[in-house]
């Protein structure tokens, strides 16, 4: 399974490599697309995604690092927007003694809080409150969307990867009950990580059966199937839509299965899917 990450590179400088299986199962080769001119920018870059003759010609003449698959993986870019569904597993709306809604819930994750792979999520010693993580599929969008069609919705989607929408609990269920938004809640400084890496949608193509998994320190706490979303991926798009344009590089979670519980300092998150790789966060 092809890989874009966005990776450390010795000098300090942050590198996009395209990362790709070889002959063997256990080696990779990592081209360096940061050296071919691609710029560091996920809004580029989601609509490279989408361009296959651009894609090509850069692979073209990117050069192959040796060792540069071993880099220290970073935040894979930073989105314009981050959105994410609420609710959108009806078991983890029933958790919270709710049905689930009719209509599609969502609500912004401030792009400057998130982290990417391996980066600590830090709880801040005032915050009173249970800090739950939340596992879930994350989708890059690649093409501008207003009010669109579900086929332009499923064509946009350049991109998938994993991401944990960290959750101040007991904040978000007393600004509820004040009839608050829910924004000081999922967007406390590191509460929200993105990664390991971007996963192509050309040659990646998940069943309803995909299982995406949350853990901490190992034990198993979510685990739900792509088929089990109220909103399917590209059916949100096409809500979300109507309301607010879409442009290359935004970043939508999905929404998060049941289970969830909350996490102290001292122990590591990790979100795991196939094809998607596993992304790991120490909480501190």
């Amino acid at each position: 399974m092809n890989q874009l990450r966005r990776a450390l590179a010795p000098d300090g400088s942050p590198h996009w490599l395209w990362v790709e299986p070889n002959d063997s199962a256990t080696t990779k080769t990592a081209i360096d697309l940061t050296e071919a001119g691609l710029a560091d920018s996920l809004p580029e870059i989601a609509a490279w995604l989408l361009c296959p003759d651009a894609r090509e010609a850069l692979l073209g003449i990117a050069p192959a690092i040796d060792g540069a698959q071993d880099w220290p993986l970073l935040l894979p870019g930073c989105p314009p927007k981050a959105i994410c569904l609420g609710k959108n597993f009806a078991a983890h709306a029933r958790e919270f003694g709710v049905e689930p809604p009719d209509e599609l819930v969502w609500f912004a994750k401030l792009p400057s809080v998130l982290v990417g792979p391996d980066e600590p999520v830090l709880i801040p010693r005032w915050l009173d409150t249970r800090v739950d993580p939340e596992a879930e599929f994350v989708l890059l969008i690649g093409a501008p969307l207003h009010e669109a069609t579900l086929a332009q919705a499923e064509s946009a989607i350049a991109a998938w990867a994993l991401g944990n929408d960290v959750t101040a609990r007991k904040q978000q269920g007393l600004d509820r009950k004040r009839e608050w938004p829910w924004l000081r809640a999922k967007n406390i400084q590191s509460f929200g990580s993105v990664g390991p890496w971007w996963t192509p949608s050309d040659c990646f193509a998940p069943s309803p059966d995909l299982q995406i998994h949350g853990r901490v320190d190992g034990e198993l706490r979510q685990s739900g199937a792509l088929g089990d979303l109220i909103w399917s991926p590209a059916a949100a798009l096409v809500e979300i839509s109507r309301w607010c344009a879409l442009e290359p590089g935004d970043i939508i979670f999905l929404g998060t299965p049941a289970g969830v519980q909350g996490v102290s300092a001292g122990q590591t998150m990790t979100v795991e899917a196939d094809g998607l790789g596993l992304l790991s966060n120490p909480v501190k």
